[in-house]
């Protein structure tokens, strides 16, 4: 994965997450559900000086998921990705509408999907159990996908049953090739909040109660998590399983961030908030008063394809987002994304990833 771009991987418990949803209050409000959460193992309990054996007892694992995520390092990967894709359809004797296509079918989220489940797949479904083989796991994504895998023999499946590669060389159909949201909202989904899986690994720093940002004490707040795997997950646990079972979550993250620069963000928080909400009847600090979902919010950010393949290009009511994340200087010098990825993903604006492919053939 790492050579791949995908340099972020952290291990967790879903008990950790589940404890900190539900006693906010998110479960019981049905804003958001449990993750699963493995039963409990049988395992030896010995000696450790002398070898003696004490027999069994039930022990949780430490950890039975992974967050997986990017940082910048992720751009020049998907870039190479991608033209290949665009050379194999020129390749092919594709006309120029079908490598507009490519470009148009939300090529970056499929990079994320293919890349990932690929490696996960070679390295759980194996066919050596000693090389770690798991009889089931599951995958969340950012987007609200969830994917169930059976068992190690079985390639990844959706809830509709089809494998998640399937069909991935297809080019998009015209209703459907611009459809942007990072939220797929539909009677399968299963919206996990990356943000609060990331705290609870004591790796990031949460501002829940103003900005909503995940800072980590190096990369700052130029990160982005794409899916959660769960492994192991044979049942799911929609309450309290035994909160003494559970392993110790590492301790919080301290705040990496200078006061000034959190009143500075929030104001920025603020006004993005009050641009993009004003006609919706929203406004205000969000965060504390709206019942509107973050899911809705989600689509408001991300459900549109806009021009930007330049700062003067990209809508005022998008800039406040962008300039949200530079507030924070944490990383900011060594981490921030290039100006192509930044725009690209705030705007996905196909002309950036045409751009994109056109430097790397010159190379």
């Amino acid at each position: 994965l790492q050579g791949s771009g995908f340099d972020l991987c952290h291990p967790v418990h879903t008990a950790w997450y589940n404890r900190v949803i539900q006693n906010e209050g998110l479960v019981e409000s049905g804003a958001l559900r449990t993750l699963p959460e493995p039963p409990l193992s049988l395992q030896d309990d010995g000696d450790a000086d002398n070898g003696e054996r004490r027999g069994k007892r039930s022990v949780p694992p430490s950890s039975n998921a992974v967050l997986i995520g990017n940082t910048k390092s992720v751009w020049p990967s998907f870039v190479s990705w991608l033209a290949a894709r665009v050379e194999e359809e020129d390749r092919t004797g594709s006309t120029s509408p079908r490598v507009e296509d490519v470009l148009h079918s939300s090529p970056f989220d499929e990079y994320c999907e293919e890349t990932i489940s690929r490696s996960i797949q070679e390295v759980c479904c194996g066919d050596d159990d000693d090389a770690g083989g798991v009889a089931s796991y599951e995958l969340f994504w950012a987007n609200g996908k969830r994917q169930k895998f059976a068992n190690k023999h079985h390639r990844p499946s959706s809830s509709d049953g089809k494998s998640p590669l399937e069909g991935k060389r297809n080019v998009a159909s015209a209703a459907a090739k611009r459809r942007y949201h990072c939220y797929d909202c539909n009677r399968d989904s299963f919206l996990v909040s990356m943000q609060r899986v990331a705290n609870t690994t004591g790796q990031y720093w949460h501002d829940e109660d103003g900005t909503k940002l995940c800072v980590h004490p190096v990369y700052g707040t130029w990160t982005a998590f794409r899916v959660l795997a769960v492994f192991g997950a044979d049942r799911d646990l929609s309450g309290d399983s035994g909160g003494s079972a559970i392993p110790p979550a590492p301790p919080p993250c301290p705040c990496p961030v200078r006061e000034e620069e959190l009143k500075e963000a929030r104001a920025i928080f603020d006004y993005a908030l009050e641009m993009n909400l004003s006609d919706r009847g929203g406004g205000g600090n969000y965060g504390a008063t709206s019942d509107q979902s973050w899911a809705e919010l989600c689509t408001l950010l991300h459900g549109k394809v806009c021009r930007g393949s330049v700062w003067d290009e990209v809508p005022e009511s998008m800039k406040p987002w962008i300039e949200l994340r530079n507030a924070i200087s944490v990383g900011r010098n060594d981490w921030k994304y290039d100006d192509e990825q930044l725009l690209y993903h705030y705007t996905k604006d196909p002309d950036i990833l045409m751009s994109e492919v056109e430097k790397y053939r010159a190379r």
